[in-house]
């Protein structure tokens, strides 16, 4: 069919068809004839398929109604009627992409395959899910992911998916802080209320709220669909339309009303767990502009960045240079009507506020006065420019958030997709006195900005804990004595309809792909291997749009685990201290000039089947023109061979702000934490990432700060032992781009260095049962060990397995039944099998669950269930869209390890050839793991408690 301006097909027309490079092909428009439905399509041949549903979603009110729709929608449906058929597809598709998100004014439905049949497949379920959920007839469905009363042993609490989500979302000050400034910022629109819900509101929902919410927003005259790449276009539009013909029009969502700026101030609170002086936070925002002022919300973040992103960057060394705070944020959000600037500062005195306020006065004035270092400018524009060139993967998605960004609230939905001309008059802009006209409006934090004062508390966690058993008590207290009775019935049905199967007729309705649809052939990343100057260089060739990908990789032999967790600090210290050639600031503009990615790290790899050795790395990865090539190469080889660790205070600076990130970090992804701990007891490597990047860093770099002028000079002797590590003489690089590049002037400019000595053998001595205590309500467990001890070896089969249990077992004991936001079981690597769950109200319960598996995988195999679903979704899991630059870092760890091409076809083929007695023989292993596995809690104290026999920690160390 030819796509032109008034063309017709399954219901739609074609209302605009635009041509665009930068998107690889045309943007056609449509609107669907009967419902008003509006629809673009990105017609570029990708050959991953995209298909996507949003819908305006307007809160108005903090319970969270369309997050816990969001979750719903996916639980069951007319056509397809399981429990969840989300988690069927999570168990049988190839899917490259299969989620949804709630957004403070949208709920978006993406899905996205290489593979057409399964597009069409997942396009079909999702719609039936979005257009004719089973949730409006199931009540079950809002108490499972919503909330409900559940009885404990000394009466009622309250349970559900979301409401545990939330719990943990907002223990952490972040988001705490952003919820809060959003509250303050919009008080008269929709923006004010807390999309993902609040723990405390989420209660107040009623089922028959929750049903007349969906029932409002859930119209195809509501809806934007959004697909891209190669796609089957009439199937795809008749499916769309089957579901779409049935609804007639109907009045869509109303617009958001503008918010105008104010003036308001508030102080709220976040837990912490000790009384460490000097941590409050000031965050200040205010509103700068609407959805498609993209100039001025560009330069803006452009502003941002050269005013706060390093700690030399102007308004940042300001504030730290005279004691007022430990860090500073500054940024532009603008996934909502009228985009916003925040400016917060860390671990401050809240005394403080007035002094903070005249730096900020006295910095932008003296840059208003003197004018903005036109290189700087450039270099920071250079610099954000960068990260639209090279888009990650799913590319597709990408470009479906983009383009709802404006058209959401009547926008173009080319314009985000297409930024070059903005960054045309961006550049223009560098002559005049824009950015410095604008720098002098948006940072005078005057009568249009809100004031929030975050404080912290160490009796937050109990006080709240207390306020929701109060909360339940006047809940129940309001029922008749009818409700009240009928609460144990209730549950009992919710039990039951949760841990009954789903019929095979009803798991029938689920589309599938066959085995013979999946390729037998591993999806490979091409290595070329040559050498320059006598040094091994990988080149990875792939069409990267004029970007030249550079990794380094120097081994760190000689080290022990101890000087390990030292020196996970040193990658934070390239390019924020000096060098020979360059104070920090100039260092800065110059790497921001020819750099657009540039990241220095710790990391370790060990060989395929040797499990007691290791190799930890410094390694180097950086993205940048081709055009810049060689700039670049000078500047990373200066920063290398001559950064100055002779600034004490600039080093405590960084380590104080490392040790605040890796608090918040703990917070937020706990189970990170102990999958470390736990990987730790079993392999060199995990020993090695343990101390590099886990809880054993985090203990030793707090003692290193907080014993500093003592440690300072084994500090840094060990700092100049990792220096010596730098060189040409046991180095590897690799290259990632459209053609190959010569590195040779790179490696003139570095010291032949050391040479490495064979791979160490590592082991951390943590206890079996460990705890790690955090402020928060909820929880993170993990269980695992590792197969050698049963003497197998990961395998295809375990893949499966890992799937298997995931999405049949897990899944439905400690999320679903258990109320945690995430549970699986992780066995796909080399570095061990690990029971997981996330979120979780119940860690004791999870933990049972976990040494459940084994008897779990026996009565599963006893059903004799086919297994060809499964292997269908764990041959796509171990083949996912990877942008050029994680390509390059694949194929690197690929080689570092010594997995082969022939290793990953044997890996494909276990994967496909995965029978019941492959799975069976892992059962042995799994037994193990319940009698004798390593296990890591992170959570809440009381929740620590109910789990016997850890060893408990907090997050300084102290045990």
């Amino acid at each position: 069919m030819e796509w032109k301006t008034g063309a017709a097909l399954c219901g739609f027309v074609v209302t605009r068809v635009r041509e665009n490079k930068k998107i690889g092909g045309a943007l056609v428009e449509m609107v669907h004839e009967k419902t008003g439905a509006q629809l673009c399509w990105v017609q570029n041949g990708a050959e991953n398929k995209l298909f996507s549903v949003a819908f305006k979603t307007i809160p108005e009110d903090d319970t969270g109604v369309f997050h816990i729709l969001e979750h719903s929608v996916l639980c069951g449906s007319k056509r397809y009627p399981v429990r969840e058929p989300f988690l069927e597809l999570l168990k049988s598709s190839m899917n490259t992409f299969l989620n949804a998100m709630t957004y403070p004014d949208k709920t978006v439905y993406p899905v996205s395959s290489r593979n057409t049949q399964d597009f069409l497949n997942l396009t079909g379920v999702y719609l039936d899910a979005v257009f004719a959920p089973l949730l409006l007839e199931n009540e079950n469905i809002f108490l499972q992911e919503g909330w409900r009363f559940e009885p404990t042993g000394e009466g009622m609490t309250l349970n559900g998916v979301v409401l545990n989500e939330m719990k943990g979302a907002m223990s952490n000050v972040d988001d705490r802080m952003e919820q809060g400034l959003l509250r303050l910022l919009f008080s008269d629109n929709c923006y004010r209320f807390n999309s993902g819900g609040e723990p405390a509101a989420i209660p107040k929902l009623t089922y028959a709220q929750f049903k007349e919410t969906y029932r409002r927003f859930y119209h195809p005259s509501n809806a934007r669909f959004f697909l891209d790449g190669d796609l089957p276009m009439e199937e795809t539009l008749a499916l769309i339309d089957g579901y779409l013909s049935k609804f007639d029009a109907a009045q869509v969502c109303a617009d958001i009303p503008p918010q105008a700026p104010h003036k308001a101030e508030q102080t709220a609170y976040y837990a912490v767990e000790d009384e460490t002086p000097n941590r409050d936070h000031l965050a200040f925002a205010k509103l700068i502009g609407r959805f498609d002022e993209t100039d001025r919300i560009l330069a803006a973040r452009l502003l941002c960045n050269l005013l706060a992103s390093t700690n030399e960057s102007p308004l940042k060394r300001a504030l730290l240079s005279n004691g007022l705070c430990e860090d500073v944020d500054l940024y532009v959000s603008d996934e909502v009507f009228q985009p916003y600037l925040v400016f917060a500062v860390r671990n401050t005195d809240k005394a403080k506020k007035d002094a903070v306020l005249e730096t900020v006065r006295t910095v932008i004035r003296d840059l208003v006065k003197n004018g903005i270092e036109k290189a700087l400018l450039t270099a920071y524009l250079n610099k954000l420019e960068f990260s639209t060139r090279q888009l990650p993967e799913p590319q597709a998605l990408v470009r479906t958030t983009s383009a709802l960004s404006y058209w959401l609230y009547g926008g173009d939905p080319l314009e985000p997709l297409d930024v070059d001309e903005n960054f045309r008059r961006l550049r223009a802009m560098i002559e005049t006195d824009g950015y410095e006209r604008l720098l002098e409006t948006l940072f005078s934090f005057d009568d249009d900005t809100v004031t929030l004062q975050m404080l912290p508390s160490l009796t937050l966690t109990q006080e709240e804990a207390q306020a929701q058993q109060a909360q339940v008590d006047r809940m129940l207290a309001a029922l008749t004595p009818a409700q009240r009775d009928a609460l144990p019935a209730k549950n009992e049905a919710l039990q039951l309809w949760q841990q009954t199967e789903d019929s095979p007729q009803a798991i029938a309705t689920i589309p599938t792909l066959s085995l013979s649809q999946v390729s037998p052939t591993a999806r490979l990343i091409e290595t070329q291997v040559e050498t320059q100057n006598a040094v091994p260089v990988l080149f990875h060739p792939s069409n990267t749009n004029g970007i030249v990908y550079l990794n380094l990789y120097f081994p760190l032999s000689g080290f022990s685990l101890e000087e390990l967790e030292l020196l996970s600090a040193v990658p934070a210290f390239f390019t924020d201290l000096p060098t020979s050639e360059h104070d920090a600031a100039q260092l800065q503009r110059e790497v921001k000039t020819y750099i657009g990615r540039l990241r220095f790290d710790l990391t370790a790899f060990e060989t395929l089947n040797d499990p007691e050795h290791c190799m930890p790395y410094l390694t180097v990865s950086a993205g940048f023109l081709k055009e810049n090539l060689e700039r670049a190469m000078a500047l990373i080889a200066e920063i290398l061979t001559q950064t100055r660790f002779d600034d004490s205070e600039k080093i405590q600076e960084i380590l104080r702000q490392i040790d605040e990130g890796n608090r918040q970090a703990a917070i937020s992804s706990g189970h990170t934490l102990a999958i470390g701990v736990v990987r730790s007891a079993f392999t060199a490597c995990g020993a090695v990432k343990e101390a590099i990047g886990g809880f054993s860093s985090m203990r030793r770099i707090h003692a290193l700060l907080q014993g500093f002028d003592g440690q300072k000079g084994e500090f840094l002797a060990l700092i100049e032992r990792l220096l010596r590590a730098v060189g040409t003489a046991s180095m590897t690089a690799s290259v990632t781009a459209s053609e190959p590049v010569s590195i040779t002037s790179l490696l003139a400019l570095l010291p032949k260095g050391e040479t490495a000595a064979p791979k160490d053998c590592f082991r951390l001595s943590y206890p079996k049962k460990v705890g790690i205590r955090i402020p928060a309500p909820i929880a993170f467990a993990v269980k695992g060990d590792h197969p050698c001890r049963t003497g197998r070896t990961a395998d295809g089969a375990l893949w499966v397995l890992s799937n298997i249990a995931s999405f049949s077992y897990l899944w439905n004991r400690v999320r679903v039944q258990g109320g945690a936001y995430g549970a699986g079981l992780s066995g796909a690597g080399r570095s061990g099998i690990f029971c997981y769950s996330y979120r979780d109200p119940n860690p004791k319960n999870s933990l049972a669950a976990f040494d459940g598996t084994a008897d779990w995988l026996k009565t599963f195999l006893d059903g004799n269930e086919p297994l060809d679903k499964y292997i269908i979704s764990s041959v796509a899991a171990s083949d996912p869209l990877l942008s050029p630059y994680s390509a390059g870092l694949t194929a690197d760890e690929w080689y570092f390890s010594g997995i082969t091409p022939d290793w990953l076809q044997q890996r494909r083929q276990e994967m496909l050839k995965t029978d019941h007695a492959a799975l069976r023989a892992w059962q042995k292993t799994l037994s193990v793991m319940a009698d004798d596995g390593n296990l890591c809690v992170v959570g809440g104290e009381e929740l620590l408690r109910t789990c016997d026999g850890l060893t408990v920690y907090d997050l300084e160390g102290n045990c």
